[in-house]
């Protein structure tokens, strides 16, 4: 996105519709992911070997991707001690729910396989998903979304 020779949004939809069409579903502007719901399942851009590469990758090294957002997250809360927080915004059927639980994945990943009480960091991580979907499915001014 930043090699655009104009930032106007003819050009900017332009760009993610040839990216959409390439399957790179993710770009960035600045430390902005873009993502657009590909409206199907990609495991590939998901599984542990992703997981892996992103694991401590510079910003920007790898294709856009959640998990660097994340890693990016995560290196500060752990090498830092910054607080952080990831918004993830878009219309209903954006895919914020799975951008979230794939963001949860990823962190949880990070965070280790000690387990407490014979349960790994993953599986507590994962087990908050319902809390999530609440959220998710939680009626707004502008949807009414609540089941």
């Amino acid at each position: 996105m930043t090699k655009l020779s104009y930032l106007h949004e003819p050009g900017v939809l332009h760009n993610l519709a040839m990216r959409y069409e390439l399957n790179e579903i993710y770009t960035y502007t600045g430390n902005i992911l873009i993502a657009i719901n590909p409206f199907q399942r990609l495991p590939h851009l998901y599984d542990t070997h992703m997981m892996e590469q992103y694991k401590g990758a510079g910003f920007g090294e790898l294709s856009p991707h959640v998990f660097a957002v994340a890693d990016v997250a995560y290196r500060a809360m752990i090498n830092e001690g910054k607080s952080n927080s990831i918004l993830v915004s878009g219309e209903s059927g954006a895919g914020k729910t799975e951008t979230t639980k794939m963001l949860m994945r990823y962190l949880a990943y990070l965070g280790g396989r000690s387990g407490v009480e014979g349960r790994t960091v993953e599986q507590q991580v994962l087990e908050s998903n319902p809390v999530l979907e609440a959220f998710g499915n939680a009626k707004t001014v502008r949807n009414n979304n609540s089941r």
